[in-house]
């Protein structure tokens, strides 16, 4: 595999070549040829990781972007260029938007394998019972954020996961060691790749990590990735039950936001009590061009009005959040003092509610489907209390699916949403368009390598038409 025969440093290092500004400063990293020695290549390395998931060239701008652009609520500006190939589905194996989020994809899963083998070599040299728990808090970090990033880069490289496409491509799976360089390597199946995403979760939770903030993978965000993982794959029961894990934490349990708080917190990179994995960012950082602001300030991407707004009733202060005359999102107009600076809410505590409303309705449990989709439909006005929300399952599933629109929209879910529930939607301009078997070619520059060979060959057939 291209990307990651060459060894790690080699791959930032190329990265470092390509684009305009580049998130991860090298002070972040560490030697990828040199063997880590001490507790400070643990966590200069898990750092790094972190800062790479975060970069625009993944969670910072380009997946999130895919969600939305890909979908039907946005819309890139034909004028500026910027996201037009994914907005237009004109994208190919040569799209640079691809080949980013491929490349920093498997970056961050070697960057993590790599600091799991570091901390694994390091944690019987230790004496102090601070430094292991340093090394232990790193470890089940690395492991969570591997399992988060192969969840993301299969989202967009494989099909929706479903009995029908299990059997079918795979990512490719780097397991305890790093891919040696010109060795051959197979995508694994979509089921196996699920399969080791759980796998590494599971490893993650035998590791006492005392991380509690939201801006790193700590015990009660790893669960919410977990159910994430689970609704994806329609196991209902599983879902529910890691939702609840987070719902009924400490943390969560008694968490309330009132209008203002929701407001404000999408101007602030201070941690708010809706944040559950955040991908913190700060007035200093010099995100320019890169930033999603950018592609929803400068570059002129909108959100689509005439789709979205008709799913807001009067007096929902969630329709704040969109500008009615410019059709802006102002879930990134930035800080006061930094217009490029917004935080990524990777998973927020709404997500949580409306996982596990969304699970408990599937598997018929209309009472608490009802008592968790509560927590985000009362920001109707109209909304007080569960007797004012739908009672069947059917009725539930399509209101949870408009609320998920309310709730989320331009926050990266609507295309995935719209593969993993099998429903269409008027994308690229073709109505009735349903892109449960659609999936984004392997970028050229991998394919043409020659050392993993195998396209999604049927990707230019599900396209819109």
């Amino acid at each position: 595999m291209k990307k990651i025969f060459v060894s790690f440093l080699g791959v930032v290092a190329a990265l470092l070549l390509t684009g305009c500004n580049m998130d991860l400063p090298l002070t972040h990293n560490t030697d990828g040829d040199k063997p880590m020695e001490n507790v400070q290549d643990v966590v200069s390395a898990l750092n790094g990781a972190m800062q790479q998931f975060g970069g625009y060239r993944f969670m910072g701008r380009n997946y999130v972007a895919t969600g939305d652009f890909c979908g039907d609520i946005s819309k890139a500006n034909a004028g500026t260029g910027h996201f037009l190939h994914m907005n237009g589905w004109t994208f190919d194996e040569n799209t640079g938007d691809l080949e980013e989020m491929w490349t920093a994809g498997y970056v961050i899963i070697s960057a993590c394998t790599r600091g799991i083998e570091g901390a694994n070599h390091i944690m019987p040299t230790l004496t102090t019972d601070a430094d292991k728990q340093i090394l232990t808090n790193c470890l089940q970090q690395f492991y969570g954020l591997k399992a988060a990033t192969y969840f993301y880069l299969s989202n967009l490289f494989c099909k929706a996961y479903s009995a029908e496409h299990a059997p079918g491509l795979g990512l490719i799976l780097i397991k305890d060691e790093l891919v040696k360089p010109e060795v051959k390597v197979e995508r694994t199946s979509l089921e196996d790749t699920y399969k080791y995403i759980l796998e590494l979760i599971a490893k993650a939770y035998t590791y006492d990590n005392k991380e509690v903030s939201p801006f790193f993978i700590n015990p009660i965000n790893l669960k919410a990735i977990e159910a994430k993982v689970l609704l994806y794959m329609r196991d209902y029961a599983g879902a529910a039950a890691a939702a609840d894990v987070v719902l009924t934490s400490k943390t969560y349990k008694d968490v309330k936001v009132g209008e203002s708080d929701y407001l404000s917190m999408w101007n602030t990179v201070a941690a708010v009590p809706e944040d559950v994995f955040t991908i913190v960012k700060s007035d200093n950082d010099n995100l320019s061009a890169n930033a999603l602001n950018t592609l929803y300030g400068s570059y002129k991407g909108i959100v689509d009005l005439t789709f979205v707004q008709p799913f807001f009733k009067e007096g929902d202060y969630r329709a704040k959040l969109f500008d009615a005359k410019s059709s802006r999102t102002l879930k990134y107009e930035g800080t006061p003092t930094a217009k490029a600076v917004s935080n990524i809410h990777v998973i927020r505590l709404s997500e949580v509610y409306l996982i596990k409303a969304e699970a408990a309705a599937q598997l018929g449990n209309v009472a608490d489907a009802q008592a968790a989709l509560l927590y985000t439909a009362k920001r109707n006005p109209a909304i007080t209390a569960v007797a004012d929300l739908p009672s069947t399952k059917e009725d539930l599933l399509k209101f949870i699916a408009e609320e998920r629109i309310r709730e989320l929209f331009t926050e990266g879910n609507r295309y995935f949403d719209l593969r993993r529930t099998e429903a269409t939607a008027t994308i690229a301009g073709k109505a009735n368009f349903k892109p449960y078997n659609a999936v984004f070619p392997i970028p050229a520059s991998e394919i043409n390598a020659g050392f993993m060979t195998q396209q999604n060959d049927d990707w230019a057939s599900n396209l819109p038409k």
